[in-house]
């Protein structure tokens, strides 16, 4: 009995059981198929399907040529201002191939800054979250 199970289950894995006897209950719908035979290896970078980005995400960078972007950031040659920094891609002057680590200028590094966009206005009150106040 116990080698009549480990056909089976060998045949699963394989999806050979579930042909062999009728359509799965479980499932409606054919497994996803890359136009290769079920014994030969999905393709490096198929083995998932492109999920879009969430919306507001700067677009990737460019494939850039080898040689022209030591830092790997997209943005080649003389575009490129730090071209041994890569651009850090926040939505922030993103063309010029520099870090902005602090986008807007108020001294509190956007990781830690709850308002990376609006300068913290330094008035003695609450000026370590990087936030004007109200």
């Amino acid at each position: 009995m116990s080698r009549m199970v480990s056909i089976l289950v060998a045949l699963g894995a394989l999806g050979l059981f579930a042909n062999a006897c009728g359509p799965s209950q479980a499932s409606s719908q054919e497994p996803a198929t890359t136009g290769q035979a079920a014994t030969e290896p999905i393709a490096a970078g198929n083995e998932t399907p492109a999920v879009p980005p969430p919306e507001g995400t700067p677009p990737p960078p460019p494939p850039a040529a080898a040689g022209d972007d030591p830092d790997f950031d997209g943005i080649v040659g003389a575009q490129d201002r730090c071209p041994n920094e890569p651009e850090d891609r926040d939505g922030f002057q993103d063309e010029d191939g520099c870090p902005d680590m602090d986008n807007d200028g108020d001294g509190i590094s956007d990781v830690d800054d709850l308002c990376p966009v609006e300068a913290e206005d330094m008035d003695g009150v609450q000026d370590e979250d990087g936030c004007p106040d109200a």
